[in-house]
């Protein structure tokens, strides 16, 4: 299950501006030296913290799912991960994909969205969440064939609505972030004018698992 049939994905170019930090030194008052001796009182520089930057977006894309599927398969597949932070623990998370291909024997259109929350077991936006999750994924496929120098085509579409809850975790350093998060989750899948054995080779109802790896940029 949780096959993701498709992926619509728009990547945006984000430039932020580098914010620095600030840091005051504090002197101690000179105590009255008396006459016959000196007191002198230097302050130690005060060390600079490191800065963390406060964002509120953040952008990521899924390089395994396509570097894997764009060089090896020659099938040209998209996710993207867009989360925006709500509260100090709470976030909303977006995540479209989008696949087309094209052989002999047809064209194929695939996209998805999923919708979610992300609940934080630290404050900040970092370390270990849980995320339940709805998404949609849709394929339309059109066939065409040869047979006896008589050709044919056809089409079908498909669709399905994904139930899951996701485990993750989000490390940032800086404006980098990255996650990695495992789901569970049951998947709905209906056909329309598809064979039932295309079909399934398409999308599968039933519960599994799914694996996400992304990187990215907050701002």
């Amino acid at each position: 299950m949780i096959k993701r049939i498709a992926i619509v994905a728009l990547f945006l170019a984000v430039f932020a501006g580098a914010q620095g930090g600030n840091w005051s030194n504090y002197g101690s008052d000179q105590p009255t030296a008396s006459s016959d001796e000196h007191v002198s009182t230097q302050t130690a520089p005060s060390q600079p913290e490191s800065v963390v930057p406060n964002t509120r977006w953040s952008i990521s894309i899924h390089p395994v799912s396509l570097l894997v599927f764009t060089t090896i398969f020659g099938i040209p597949w998209i996710t993207v991960t867009v989360e925006n932070n709500l509260t100090s623990r709470l976030s909303l998370s977006s995540r479209p994909e989008l696949m087309w291909a094209s052989a002999s024997g047809g064209d194929l259109f695939a996209y998805g969205l999923y919708e979610g929350l992300r609940f934080y077991f630290n404050e900040g936006h970092k370390g270990f969440y849980v995320s339940p999750q709805v998404g949609y994924e849709s394929i339309s496929v059109d066939y065409k064939s040869d047979y006896y120098n008589h050709r044919s085509s056809s089409s079908g579409e498909a669709s399905a609505w994904i139930f899951a809850c996701y485990l993750g975790l989000k490390v940032q350093s800086g404006h980098f972030v990255t996650f990695t998060e495992l789901g569970f989750g049951y998947t709905k899948f209906t056909s329309n004018d598809i064979d039932e054995g295309d079909a399934d080779k398409a999308a599968e109802s039933g519960f599994g698992i799914d694996l996400n790896y992304a990187i990215g940029y907050a701002f």
